[in-house]
């Protein structure tokens, strides 16, 4: 999970050129699940709950139904106002070297809040460790298990397919992810570097082997994340609909 936006539920606008309508986010899903939720608590408490609040605490509550861990979220954060495209091409796609993660982490996130257990990426993400590596003419990422370039060619016929980042166990929170690098098992290119570099291979080894460490952390992160840049006070809004901001609904 790569969350870099404001934690104002900008995701959640719904308008030519917001997040939403970017193609990074085109594997995004839940969004009916958030308008159900606004909607009762509208009927029950108006203009009380942000859709900020509700994303952060879905996301929360999601996570302990898949057999993930619990952690506290604190409440009041304002919706904001805008959403733009431009700023869901700052999440790294899976491309990049380590040397660019890392540049990444400089932005105030870690290599601890990346965290691939449950989740999908679209196929065309990986067309190129498929079928033309590194302008091989044809021939696949050599790192990639033979079994399981076979198993992502029969899964992606299409770039328009997605595909699950966990091939063995893609309902269930757990570890699975980070104990199928070792097996040459990873689906984007990023995270199998992460076990093949020194930099970051000793904590792609301690969440496989720790699932305890895993969940910790990944409720450490998560908290952390939830609370990047928050609209707060007299900031923002508490909009009646999370698909638009108040004054165009």
């Amino acid at each position: 999970m790569d969350p870099l936006s404001r934690c104002d539920g900008s995701i959640l606008l719904n308008h030519e050129g917001s997040e939403r309508k970017f193609d990074v986010s085109k594997t995004l899903r839940g969004f009916k699940v958030i308008d159900d939720i606004k909607a009762e608590i509208e009927k029950k408490c108006p203009k009380t709950v942000s859709c900020a609040d509700i994303l952060t605490a879905a996301a929360r509550d999601a996570t302990v139904l898949a057999g993930g861990p619990y952690w506290m979220v604190p409440y009041g954060r304002k919706d904001g106002l805008v959403s733009l495209a431009k700023e869901a091409q700052l999440v790294p796609m899976g491309h990049e070297d380590i040397t660019s993660l890392v540049e990444f982490a400089g932005l105030g996130h870690s290599f601890r809040e990346r965290a691939h257990t449950i989740g999908r990426a679209s196929c065309g993400s990986i067309q190129d460790r498929l079928f033309n590596y590194g302008g091989t003419h044809g021939k696949p990422d050599p790192s990639l298990n033979a079994q399981y370039l076979n198993y992502l060619k029969r899964k992606c016929r299409w770039s328009s397919d997605y595909v699950d980042l966990d091939a063995t166990t893609p309902r269930t929170f757990d570890v699975e992810y980070y104990s199928n690098l070792p097996k040459k098992m990873g689906l984007l290119s990023t995270d199998e570097k992460l076990y093949t570099d020194p930099r970051t291979a000793p904590l792609v080894n301690a969440l496989a082997n720790q699932p305890s460490l895993f969940f910790y952390q990944f409720g450490v992160s998560m908290a952390k994340l939830g609370n990047v840049q928050c609209l707060l006070g007299h900031e923002g809004e508490i909009r009646t609909n999370c698909n638009f901001v108040n004054s165009k609904y």
